[in-house]
C-alpha cells in the first residue's frame, strides 16, 4: 500500500454527496490527502451506515458540487430540522481535526 501524505490544516472532512451508487445524498466522513477548487481526494472512512478502518478504506474523489446543501438531505435529520430556513441552501461539508475525530467518531 502506497503512503500518502494527508492535508496539514484540518484533514477530516464530514459531509453528504450524492454520489451514482445512492438515490439520495449519504453522509460520508474522510481523511484529506488532497484539497483542490473543485475537487478533493482521500480516504473514505464512512458512507452512510458502512464504517471502516484507515487501514481498508479506499481512496476516493468528491466533486464539490455534489455535496449536498442543507435543504436537499432528508427532514428527520437533526442537521436540517435544527437549521434555519434562510440558511438551508449552505453546504454540508465541514472540516475537523484529528482530535476531533477521535473524540466523536466517524
Amino acid at each position: 500500500m502506497k503512503d500518502y501524505p494527508v492535508v496539514r490544516n484540518q484533514p477530516v472532512a464530514k459531509f453528504f454527496y450524492k454520489g451514482q451508487s445512492h438515490t439520495h445524498p449519504v453522509k460520508r466522513t474522510v481523511v484529506l490527502i488532497e484539497s483542490h477548487p473543485n475537487y478533493f481526494r482521500g480516504f473514505e472512512l464512512r458512507e452512510g451506515t458502512d464504517v471502516r478502518p484507515l487501514g481498508r478504506a479506499p481512496i476516493k474523489s468528491y466533486s464539490r458540487k455534489n455535496i449536498a446543501k442543507i435543504r436537499e438531505i432528508d427532514a428527520r435529520r437533526e442537521l436540517r430540522a435544527t437549521t434555519p430556513s434562510a440558511k438551508q441552501d449552505s453546504t454540508t461539508l465541514k472540516r475537523f481535526s484529528f482530535a476531533d475525530l477521535v473524540r466523536q467518531g466517524v
